[in-house]
């Protein structure tokens, strides 16, 4: 299992009062203020997300810039828009003409500025129109045209808010999952070789060498596995108990994921 740890730098774009700021207080601190406060400028924001492949584990850290929305601001924007990887365009479901805006301002800017990439189109204030509006619409043909995923949201609610950012992660990493399926090292193959990968998959994800092998060899004997003439069994009780130490050291999720892999590595292992 592979550790990854990823900058992303995302821009939010779309006109003023859309709900940009309202989205990333809602994401980032779960919090809504529908009081109206037009951003000056461009506030930056964190948050950090993990993403579980398979044979990879993605730390993504997002740097959110929330950048004005008054079109007149182009060298703002401009300069707010350098280096972005990724871009979030947002319009107001009952204000239909800032749906339009969306492709016919912001995404041509975007275009100029930075080129392509990844990108989500968002219709927000869902829970002051309904989804099948003349805006929901228009945004629905919209990313069937762009080819970009297309999401109805709440920032009062929270309605949808977290798969925004969850799906432009996923685009943001679709390169290094490309590239890791075909850069893959050959797997191994023999019962001893998958043993001695797990042993040093775990102690590079425990991130103490030291402490990793008194762990291993306490689990390899309490399962009675013999390093030298391993047995299927045996190493399979000892996964057991490696599981349970990455759940204090990483995340339950991590470890149930590192768990399920080393048990198919071990049955699909020759002798």
């Amino acid at each position: 299992m592979d550790l990854r740890d990823i900058l992303k730098k995302v821009v939010l774009l779309g006109d003023g009062g859309v709900g940009k700021t309202s989205l990333v207080a809602r994401y980032v601190v779960n919090k809504f203020d529908d009081k109206y406060i037009a951003t000056i400028g461009t506030k930056v924001s964190r948050k950090d997300i993990q993403i579980v492949k398979p044979n990879l584990i993605i730390n993504l850290r997002m740097m959110i810039w929330d950048i004005l929305g008054q079109k007149e601001y182009s060298k703002i924007r401009s300069a707010s828009l350098s280096g972005a990887q990724g871009l979030i365009l947002v319009g107001d479901l009952s204000r239909p003409e800032t749906i339009r805006s969306l492709e016919s301002f912001w995404m041509k800017e975007v275009n100029a500025i930075v080129g392509r990439i990844p990108t989500i189109i968002v219709g927000n204030k869902v829970d002051l129109t309904a989804s099948n509006s003349m805006a929901g619409t228009i945004l629905e043909s919209m990313g069937q045209r762009l080819g970009v995923p297309m999401l109805l949201t709440s920032a009062k609610t929270g309605d949808n808010v977290e798969s925004i950012f969850s799906t432009l992660g996923e685009l943001l990493i679709a390169d290094l999952i490309t590239k890791q399926v075909a850069t893959k090292e050959k797997a191994p193959q023999s019962l001893a070789e998958v043993v001695d990968f797990i042993v040093q998959d775990f102690c590079a994800q425990y991130g103490d060498l030291e402490k990793a092998m008194l762990i291993i060899q306490h689990q390899f004997e309490d399962a009675g596995v013999d390093i030298r003439k391993p047995a299927k069994d045996t190493v399979l009780r000892a996964l057991d108990g490696l599981a349970k130490a990455e759940e204090l050291s990483l995340t339950k999720t991590v470890a149930r994921v590192n768990l399920e892999e080393r048990q198919r590595m071990i049955i699909l292992a020759k002798g």
